[in-house]
């Protein structure tokens, strides 16, 4: 039996990007980003749902949220995406921490409260997923400079 070749779903896919009506006084995650794109695949456009309202939490948090226990809500992430659910969760993160770093004023601890993440837990989530601080990414993208020009 033939394997099924699906194209992976990136979390680059589904991100659209800050909401035009971004405020420095939005409370809530799905107040800064905009609507998700539609990937074509109804089970990661949920997901991508609920990851912009709820923020940071842990993939088996939202595998109850979508009715699944963790190890079937991880497989079909790993066969859509290919890569596991708290992966896929982190870099759909990451690319929205990218966007408040870069497109704002926020500091960086009201920014890992947007997120769902402490002062330091940001800093660590951001140097971990982008291997620079938020401040060399925000000194970057102001100068016009790609991420990957000093680490690439």
């Amino acid at each position: 039996m033939p394997a099924n070749s699906y194209t992976p779903v990136t979390p680059r896919q589904v991100y659209s990007g800050l909401a035009e009506n971004f405020s420095e006084n939005s409370k809530k995650l799905s107040e800064v980003v905009a609507p998700n794109n539609a990937s074509g695949n109804n089970y990661i456009d949920l997901l991508a749902d609920l990851i912009r309202i709820h923020g940071k939490q842990q993939a088996k948090v939202y595998a109850k949220m979508l009715g699944a226990k963790y190890h079937h809500f991880d497989g079909a992430i790993r066969c859509m995406t290919g890569l596991s659910a708290h992966n896929w969760i982190n870099q759909y993160l990451y690319l929205i921490a990218c966007d408040l770093v870069a497109q704002t004023q926020l500091n960086f601890k009201e920014t890992g409260k947007l997120l769902g993440l402490s002062q330091s837990s940001f800093s660590q989530f951001f140097r971990a997923y982008g291997r620079m601080q938020p401040w060399e990414y925000r000194s970057l993208h102001k100068r016009g400079k790609k991420q990957s020009f000093f680490y690439e």
